[in-house]
Formats: C-alpha cells, sequence, structure tokens
C-alpha cells in the first residue's frame, strides 16, 4: 500500500515522538516513551506510562505539565498549567536499561469543551560529565506529549471554509467548531485539468485545531508547471473521520 508524502511525515513525527537521541560527548542517552498522547475523561481519569532507557548511561527527568491553547491566527501558546492536570512523579531517574512509570491525572473532568495540556518529559544534564570547551555543545532533549481531557458527549464537527488562490499561490482555514481537537496526518492538494485528470499533486504538514478554534494556512505556492491547465483545485483531509474536502474552481488557471 503506497501512502502519501504526508501520511510519512506524520509517521516519522510519531516515531520521533516515540523515541528520543541524545549524544553528550562519547556517551549517548536513549529513551522512549510508549505513548504518543493521552486521553483521560470522566470513565478514564488517569492513566500510566512507561519510561525506558534504552541507553548506557542513567538518564534524569523533570516532569511538568502546561496548558496548551491556540490563538484566533492559529499560533500555539503553552502557559503554566492551572493544577487540573497531574503528572507524578515530578523527577525520575532510569538506570540503563530498566523501565520506570509516570502517572498522568485529571482533578477534574471536563464537562462540554476539550481541555488541552502537554505533559513535558525534560532530560536532565548528566551531574558527572565534565564541563566542555571551545565548539562543544551539549543539547538538552524535550518531549512534548498531548495530554486531551474529554467531556463525555463528543461532538466532532470540522470544515475547511474561505478558500481561496490568488497570485498562483493557495489559501484556506480548518474550522473546528466540535467540542474536541481535530487532528489530521496531513491534506493533500491536487490540481486538476479541464478533463479531470491530474495536473499536480501536494502534501500538506499535519497539524492539530483545538476545541472551537481555527487553523489558517495562508499564501501556500503552487506548482508552476502546466499552470494554466488547472481548472479545479480540490483539498482533502488525510486520517481524519469523516474527510474534509473542498473544491475550488479555477477556470483561468492558476498561474501567479
Amino acid at each position: 500500500m503506497r501512502f502519501p508524502c504526508g501520511w510519512r511525515r506524520a509517521l516519522l513525527a510519531a516515531v520521533i515522538a516515540l523515541g528520543i537521541t541524545s549524544r553528550v560527548g562519547a556517551q549517548s542517552s536513549e529513551f522512549y516513551l510508549n505513548a504518543v498522547q493521552v486521553f483521560l475523561s470522566p470513565r478514564q481519569r488517569t492513566v500510566l506510562l512507561t519510561l525506558t532507557n534504552t541507553g548506557q548511561v542513567p538518564i534524569n527527568f523533570e516532569i511538568s505539565v502546561r496548558r496548551w491553547q491556540q490563538t484566533a491566527d492559529g499560533q500555539e501558546e503553552l502557559t503554566e498549567s492551572d493544577g487540573n492536570v497531574v503528572a507524578f512523579p515530578v523527577l525520575l531517574s532510569v538506570p540503563p536499561g530498566e523501565q520506570r512509570s509516570l502517572r498522568v491525572g485529571v482533578r477534574q473532568p471536563a464537562t462540554t469543551q476539550e481541555q488541552a495540556y502537554r505533559l513535558l518529559v525534560t532530560e536532565l544534564p548528566p551531574a558527572n560529565v565534565p564541563g566542555t570547551k571551545g565548539a562543544a555543545i551539549r543539547l538538552i532533549k524535550t518531549l512534548s506529549l498531548p495530554v486531551f481531557v474529554q467531556p463525555a458527549n463528543i461532538q466532532r464537527q470540522g470544515e475547511i471554509v474561505n478558500s481561496r488562490v490568488e497570485g498562483g499561490k493557495f489559501s484556506f482555514v480548518l474550522r473546528n467548531r466540535g467540542n474536541v481537537h481535530i487532528q489530521t496526518l496531513g491534506f493533500t492538494v491536487q490540481g486538476l485539468n479541464e478533463q479531470g485528470r491530474i495536473v499536480f499533486e501536494r502534501t500538506l504538514d499535519s497539524v492539530y485545531v483545538l476545541a472551537d478554534r481555527d487553523r489558517p494556512f495562508r499564501n501556500i505556492p503552487l506548482p508552476q508547471t502546466n499552470c494554466a491547465q488547472v481548472r479545479q483545485l480540490k483539498v482533502q483531509s488525510v486520517g481524519t473521520n469523516p474527510s474534509l474536502t473542498t473544491e475550488i474552481s479555477t477556470p483561468k488557471g492558476i498561474c501567479a
């Protein structure tokens, strides 16, 4: 089965989220978490995660929670947590080849609209590594895991609106009027000619759109090869259920 490029990027992102490798000097630390998302609800108020150290050195972690919001123009914002979602322990040490448990829970489940948080698992610098000089760089890795506190009654309502083509560029808005987030594995954008044949196809990256928010896509460059032949743009989300689609008539083509 052949996956579009957008799917491959989303799957790669999931792999990166599951496992992180951090290298300091001649030593390396390798670890992974057994989840890419956490869902909490009135029926599921706690989740137990496993953090595994597959490397050869002990790793220390700091665990924290941030409130996750999106602005009106789709920008991400992480702010101090309101204390409703908690993680324990807040400091964690994992010896080489071993596992440790991490519990995430919610004090008060959501009632009408989903609440979104980020669980931050930050690798702390090892205390026994000598200081480096010159151009040496030591990277500290942070794993950011989405945490969704869902209401008992879930309503999904997404649509693609405000689509337009102008100057060889394409814009649209992914609108979420449901009470839980929308996650896509990306979008496919197809340019069709007068006979309905595909002139070009490109993919857009995966996105989250939180409850009751919009995610604008602005001024996306369109391929200019055979641009005068394009009579319709077809946009379709990948990985959403149901799929979100829109079609735009382009009787004059899509040339800049």
